[in-house]
């Protein structure tokens, strides 16, 4: 008994009793509703023969009252149809057979009310006795009981007809009464006694249409007109008695329109009938098709009950055996060994062995603690004396010492370097599981960080022989907020690995491409992708584990095994996963995409800095990788592609005055980067690619000089010298910028400008750009001047024009101010050109680079430089050749340069060599010192 009422067996009853009792409810529903339907196909059935009957009654009460023998042939046609449809129909009722059976004497009965009068006592027991069956057989109607609603109608319907055939049977008797003798004392009262009976009570009817019909026949003129014409001859029948034809023919013919609306009345309920019966089939159909759908419901519901408690079943046995385990590690022991009494004491057991755990768990706790504190100190404590090393080395790097001491301090450096970043990972990692690990979040540029990420590997790629291609989306050029330091690591153990783990000759993929930009966030794509040995497939799902490291890997290339754990954990802290995709031996791809809030401030964007321009790209010898790179930031630029157009990118230069784009003056040895490429385009820029533009300039250069210079760079150009007129052809002409010198005859640009300005502002159109051409000191013009938009100083270089050309519509000129540009470098190789080329690119906007002393004249020439670089240990270096070059630039664009030597640790300079420059700077300088030196000699 005990059994019953365990956990299971109440299981069993909670999941099965309810489902059964509904199983039986909607089971009994749907018989119900089976019964219901058969019913109701029966009384269709019975209905439809009721409906025939009465309309056969209705035809052979016609044959009594029409006279007219065509009416009357007409008339009993319809009746023999009438008949003819009953037998086809219904010539299997039994109860027809009687009615059937009277009917066969009809045309017997028809010869005698031809040839007699209406008085004929035959003829009228026929009527009344065929009548009288059809009634029975209609009465069968009330057998039936659906519901309430259709059983008031039917029973309406039923008297209805009594009704009619009651009126018939008082025009019968008193039409044939008083066509032979006046009514007896009797015969009076049973007539009476007829009218007082006579009508229809429809009160009890449901509202609905029938109910309204019958209303508005009994309220209709017609009706009332027909009652009162009966009544009225009625009570004079009455007084007088006298037997009349005439009478009794007039009294039938009133008392017949009196049943013709006791028809229509029976038309109106027969009709509502047929409407009920729909309907309630209608809703039979619903309840059933509900009632269906209950009933497979609970069996479907029964079967997942039934394997339900299997289920729950094995999972009790499963928990009794484990509490059976615990009970171990508890110090309950119950007697009872029973499954139920298990069950029952589980509670108990579990929640002592809990206990025991969750002390466990805390001394455990202390113990990782004060693990994770000797980690940490002994990491501190080994990382102060290698700091030391990596110090000490940098010294000794720059002391004379022969090539095997170099290379021998070199492996010091390096593998102080790997021991370090080794403590940094297990540190790091004690962070993470201790769970001291948070974001420190602040404003950084995302295209920068990225970027300096990338040329920082430049050396590191080159000695092993490896190449790279990278790209990052110039529209990442924004201000972000977020953990730099974090995903800052993120790429650097994602890149360091791909370099680890690709030989020599290998390819290395960097691309950072925007997603999208969204209330408020930028989402990016950060891919690395490699030529190396790849990763098993049964491995990629352990290699974020900590210390995961494959034997072979390890031994070749080493590691601790911690990096890919750490950097993963990061990902996840910035709400972000690393993916990766691998085959062995063919290379790896790992990913991650990043949402991070963008900051408001406004970074400088160079999108559409070209717009308008033109170039063409000379595919020989650059991979479609690079073409398409070079196609991107062409296209964020601005500039159109098109064949057979000079400048062209990838052409070698073979005269002095080309002004087409080696690609290797891109790339510095790697991918082309996007400050490389404007730096180009802006040195490039021919003069015969011109401008769709229209220029007015306002000069006091009678020479045509400065016209010339800019009939070659605009499609339409505009000369005044005084003031006025070139007010009055603002007035005349829409302009797309007006350059002009502040001395003019007549009337001043100041003067000029301001009138320019005012009618323009009056009129509400957009302002024309003003520059301002200064042959003096820009210091005489106050640079808060509203009146320009920009300065350009003379002689005026056609580079210059350009690039205010090209930002006219950005109001964001390169270095527009003046001629300037920030530095011009001079290293030993072209390799080391590139190199420092990426590395300066962060601190300056322009850079320019010559290959020999012949190409650092003709570019100091050619326009002013902030600061020269040049290496003490270039080909042919001679320092006086320097110095006039640097003296007749100073003197040619009344600029003074700074020149700075780049020389070797080892290097002795004389010292009047030294006293000539304004700076020198070791060749061994830190990245990070060289940026700063080089920020304050160009500020």
């Amino acid at each position: 008994m005990r059994s019953y009422f365990s956990l299971l067996g109440i299981l069993r009853l909670i999941a099965t009793l309810p489902l059964f009792v509904i199983f039986l409810i909607s089971s009994w529903y749907l018989i119900f509703q089976y019964n219901l339907s058969m019913n109701l196909k029966e009384l269709r059935h019975e209905f439809s023969i009721a409906l025939d009957l009465a309309n056969l009654s209705k035809e052979l009460d016609k044959e009594m009252i029409i006279n007219d023998t065509n009416s009357k042939n007409v008339n009993r046609q319809i009746t023999d149809h009438t008949i003819e449809h009953i037998k086809q129909l219904h010539s299997n009722e039994l109860g027809l057979n009687e009615i059937l059976n009277r009917l066969e004497s009809l045309p017997q009965i028809r010869y005698t009310l031809d040839d007699v009068n209406l008085n004929n006592s035959e003829v009228l027991s026929y009527f009344r006795d065929l009548n009288l069956l059809i009634k029975n057989e209609i009465f069968n109607l009330r057998n039936h009981d659906l519901s309430n609603r259709l059983n008031l109608f039917i029973f309406t319907f039923i008297s209805s007809y009594s009704n009619s055939i009651s009126i018939s049977a008082k025009r019968d008797l008193v039409a044939n009464i008083i066509n032979h003798r006046a009514l007896n004392t009797q015969e009076l009262l049973l007539w009476l006694d007829l009218i007082r009976n006579n009508g229809l009570n429809y009160g009890y009817l449901p509202d609905s249409y029938a109910k309204k019909q019958i209303e508005a026949i009994f309220k209709s003129e017609n009706y009332k007109q027909a009652i009162d014409n009966l009544s009225t001859f009625t009570i004079e029948l009455i007084k007088n008695g006298e037997p009349s034809i005439y009478l009794a023919q007039k009294y039938y013919d009133l008392i017949s329109d009196e049943l013709e609306f006791s028809y229509q009345i029976q038309d109106v309920i027969s009709s509502q009938i047929k409407t009920e019966l729909d309907e309630f089939e209608k809703d039979l159909w619903i309840d059933s098709i509900l009632a269906f759908i209950v009933w497979i419901i609970s069996i479907i519901l029964s079967l997942v009950s039934y394997y339900t408690k299997n289920y729950i079943k094995a999972n009790i046995d499963n928990l009794s055996k484990i509490i059976d385990k615990i009970k171990s590690v508890s110090a309950t022991n119950p007697l009872e060994s029973t499954q139920t009494a298990t069950l029952e004491n589980g509670h108990k057991i579990i929640n002592e062995a809990l206990d025991k755990i969750i002390a466990q768990k805390d001394i455990a706790q202390s113990d990782s603690r004060s693990k994770t504190a000797f980690l940490a100190n002994i990491s501190h404590e080994i990382k102060a004396p290698l700091n030391g090393i990596l110090g000490f080395s940098e010294l000794l790097k720059s002391r004379s010492l022969g090539k095997d001491e170099k290379e021998l301090i070199d492996i010091i450096e390096q593998s102080s370097q790997n021991l370090l970043k080794a403590i940094n990972n297990i540190i790091n990692m004690a962070k993470i599981e201790g769970g001291n690990v948070e974001l420190y979040e602040s404003d950084f540029s995302l295209y920068t960080l990225f970027d300096e990420i990338i040329n920082s590997y430049f050396n590191r790629l080159l000695a092993k022989n490896l190449t790279l291609t990278y790209y990052i989306d110039p529209e990442l050029m924004v201000t972000v907020f977020s953990d730099e330091d974090k995903i800052k690591q993120i790429a650097i153990n994602l890149i360091d690995n791909a370099i680890k783990f690709t030989q020599s000759g290998g390819q290395i993929t960097v691309y950072v491409k925007k997603l999208q930009s969204t209330n408020g966030n930028i989402s990016f794509s950060f891919m690395v992708k490699d030529t190396g040995i790849g990763i098993a497939q049964n491995a990629l799902g352990k290699i974020f584990d900590n210390f995961y490291t494959n034997e072979n890997a390890t031994k070749t290339y080493g590691g601790t095994g911690l990096g890919l754990s750490i950097i993963s954990q990061y990902a996840k802290m910035l709400n972000s996963k690393i993916n990766v995709k691998s085959q062995l031996k063919i290379g790896s791809e790992f990913s991650l995409d990043l949402t991070l809030k963008l900051h408001s401030n406004v970074d400088k964007s160079y999108a559409n800095l070209f717009k308008g321009s033109k170039v063409s790209i000379i595919p020989e010898g650059i991979s479609d990788d690079n073409l398409k790179i070079i196609n991107l930031y062409l296209n964020y630029l601005g500039v159109i592609v098109e064949p057979n157009l000079s400048p062209a990118i990838g052409k070698f230069k073979n005269e002095k005055d080309s002004k087409d784009i080696e690609f290797s003056d891109l790339n510095h040895g790697f991918s082309p980067s996007l400050i490389s490429l404007i730096n180009a385009l802006l040195n490039s820029l021919k003069s015969t690619q011109k401008y769709d533009l229209k220029i007015l300039i306002g000069t006091n250069d009678k020479s045509k000089k400065t016209k010339e210079m800019f009939e070659e760079i605009c499609t339409s150009v505009d000369v005044v010298n005084d003031g006025k007129s070139l007010y009055e052809l603002t007035l005349i002409n829409n302009y797309d910028a007006i350059f002009t010198d502040i001395a003019l005859d007549k009337q001043n640009a100041l003067i000029a400008a301001t009138n320019i300005i005012s009618t323009q502002d009056e009129k509400d159109i957009e302002r024309t750009p003003i520059i301002a051409m200064l042959s003096s000191s820009k210091e005489q013009i106050n640079k808060t001047n509203l009146l320009f938009d920009y300065y350009l100083q003379k002689p005026l270089l056609k580079s210059q024009i350009i690039e205010i050309l090209a930002s006219i519509g950005n109001k964001d000129p390169l270095n527009a101010l003046d001629g300037t540009r920030d530095i011009l470098l001079f290293k030993k190789s072209k390799m080391e050109n590139r190199i420092y080329h990426a590395v300066l690119s962060k601190v300056c906007h322009t850079i320019d680079t010559v290959d020999s002393f012949d190409e650092l004249e003709e570019a100091t020439q050619n326009r002013a430089y902030k600061l020269v670089l040049i290496d003490y240990t270039a080909s042919f270096f001679d320092a006086n050749r320097i110095l006039n070059i640097i003296k007749n630039s100073s003197q040619l664009h009344n600029f003074e340069s700074k020149v700075v030597l780049f020389i070797e640790p080892n290097s002795k300079i004389p010292t009047q060599i030294q006293a000539q420059f304004t700076q020198l700077i070791s060749t061994n300088i830190s990245k990070s010192n060289l940026e700063n030196q080089i920020k304050e000699l160009i500020q």
